[in-house]
């Protein structure tokens, strides 16, 4: 009674894959946790329930992918994600593969509408590369409101709630529940609403329980099932639809409705909504009044007093406008019509990703070749006096230590196993994983570079050991899914091999000769400085809400160029070729 919340079930990738566990739907209790059996009643959500039955409700309608928010709202507007987690971006999505750009290319108006007072870093659109050519569609709630009440809205709107009202867990669910009545309330009473249909739906189920396994669809399932509500006054009254339905669904309403080629192939064989629809009759609107109860506001920016709204079952139900056995059609039904039945062309034949070039692995791993071939200089023979001073040892452990988490990071982005870590509760077994790699591999470092023909040894399984990393994902991915963190803690472990490399090429001179404890002090301490700066990319990553992994990683290398150079200068200013140090 009165309580509008729930614990956050555990959300991302590899915990609603476990939840799904290949379709049986009964890893629940160690993917999403036990609070993912929570659920709401009419209690909660009497409101929703009054949608679902005065209009129409998809009882099939599945989220695109088994995971979280960032690749489910890109199919909203791209039926395609290069993300398959929260992170990101870089990748981007070019802005002429959307719906946005093949609206404007046929001249049809639009607008996405925003709490102004969000965070960019928190809008989705935000992975469309060239989304500032369009700016002027991207405007606020209160814009949303003011075209509305004046006819002028565009003929095709996207109204996004913020991280307060989305009704995502743990935030308070009535919140959510009242924006929503009041954007209905604001269409129905306004002169645009006998051309209008509302459709109300999630970017993805939150990590709470259903028994429905989703579809296979091109060898991956689905995600987990979210309603889908209709409202139009052509909507079918207490109607349930059984098509099969994702967001793509309905891109491919918007291009069948204005007769545009389907965005994409996705697009094209996604089923469209129009079972539930009957053109026959027109209906009134139903306006929820807050005499009535309903938890309403008294603008689209506010939100209402919780502490007034204990118990909202008495909202259930209102009354039908047309008895059920009057309702000139069946209340249940389905469609399988697709663009592609009805011979409609693509827009966009084929979704390429973008990354720009300095984010790429590629441009990362030739800046580490060029700080590994100034490190090389190291051995070469070099007076023992010019290694000798403090802040040469200090300038040699920093060094290693900035380049060595630029290496380990690099191998985590380029391996792509870090894709899978959508959640910060899904970082401890790799940060784990790093840490005793650091360790493990210093001290075997430590023993190659001391031992004869060891240095060889060193090097081949720093080159080896990511290149089987790389394989040894390639096939997990690609037998079967992602589904337990413990997997993370030998990631990253194995991604610390290169940990080695840098080692020989920064402390050799230091670790090689010598008293053994020395050696091995100075490898430890550069393994855990190390462990020091990942630590300070991953809590800055977190901070970002999790961007592109290259955006941190670049000016981390750069830092680690620029200590190679002074390192190299310094070395080579007093270099003294066949003097053995």
């Amino acid at each position: 009674m009165g309580i509008y919340y729930t614990k956050d079930p555990a959300e991302g990738y590899i915990p609603y894959h476990a939840d799904w566990n290949y379709g049986k739907m009964n890893g629940w209790l160690w993917g999403s946790g036990p609070q993912s059996l929570y659920y709401y009643t009419i209690v909660q959500v009497a409101p929703l329930w009054d949608l679902a039955e005065e209009y129409g409700l998809a009882d099939n309608y599945f989220t695109p992918y088994l995971s979280e928010s960032a690749p489910n709202h890109l199919f909203l507007y791209a039926a395609y994600s290069p993300v398959i987690d929260d992170y990101g971006p870089p990748p981007y999505i070019p802005i002429q593969e959307s719906i946005f750009a093949e609206l404007c290319q046929y001249h049809v108006s639009w607008g996405y509408y925003i709490d102004p007072r969000e965070p960019s870093s928190l809008l989705d659109i935000k992975y469309f590369y060239g989304i500032n050519k369009y700016s002027s569609h991207i405007q606020t709630w209160g814009d949303f409101i003011s075209e509305v009440l004046n006819g002028s809205l565009p003929a095709v709107s996207w109204v996004m709630p913020n991280p307060i009202n989305d009704m995502g867990p743990p935030n308070n669910i009535l919140y959510g529940e009242a924006w929503l009545l009041y954007i209905i309330n604001t269409v129905e009473e306004s002169p645009i609403w006998n051309s209008t249909v509302i459709f109300i739906t999630w970017d993805e189920f939150g990590g709470y329980y259903d028994h429905v396994p989703p579809p296979i669809i091109n060898g991956e399932p689905l995600g987990v099932r979210v309603p889908l509500i209709v409202i139009s006054p052509y909507a079918k009254e207490d109607y349930v639809s059984h098509t099969l339905l994702t967001h793509a669904s309905l891109i491919a309403f918007i291009d069948y409705n204005w007769g545009l080629p389907a965005l994409n192939e996705y697009v094209l064989n996604s089923n469209i909504p129009l079972d539930f629809f009957y053109f026959n009759m027109s209906r009134r609107p139903i306006i929820f009044n807050e005499s009535q109860g309903f938890p309403l506001i008294s603008n689209v920016y506010s939100l209402p007093n919780a502490s007034n709204y204990g118990d909202l079952s008495n909202l259930f139900p209102l009354p039908l406008q047309i008895p059920l056995n009057e309702l000139p059609y069946s209340r249940y039904g389905f469609s399988n019509i697709t663009l592609a039945e009805l011979g409609s062309s693509v827009y966009v034949s084929m979704d390429v990703m973008y990354v720009p070039i300095i984010y790429t692995p590629l441009f990362l791993w030739l800046i580490i070749a060029l700080i590994i071939d100034l490190a090389v200089t190291s051995l070469l023979p070099v007076s023992r006096e010019v290694i000798k001073p403090l802040p040469m040892k200090m300038l040699s452990t920093i060094s290693g230590s900035v380049v060595t988490a630029s290496i380990i990071g690099l191998t985590t982005l380029t391996t792509g196993f870090l894709n899978y870590v959508g959640n910060t509760g899904e970082a401890p077994p790799l940060l784990m994983g790093y840490l005793i790699g650091l360790i493990l591999f210093s001290i075997i470092g430590f023993v190659l570079i001391r031992v004869r023909y060891g240095q060889y040894m060193l090097v081949t399984l720093s080159v080896i050991i990511p290149a089987l990393l790389y394989v040894l994902i390639y096939v997990q991915t690609l037998q079967s899914f992602l589904m337990s963190v413990e997997p993370l803690l030998i990631y990253g472990l194995l991604s610390a091999a290169p940990t080695m490399l840098i080692e020989l090429l920064f402390l050799r001179l230091y670790v090689g000769d010598g008293a053994w404890s020395r050696g091995l002090a100075y490898s430890i301490l550069t393994g855990l400085l190390t462990y020091v700066i990942i630590l300070i990319i991953a809590f800055t990553y977190i901070k970002l809400y999790q961007p592109g992994l290259s955006t941190l990683l670049l000016p981390t290398e750069l830092v680690g160029l620029a200590l190679t150079a002074v390192w190299f200068v310094a070395l080579t200013r007093n270099l003294r070729l066949g003097v053995v140090s």
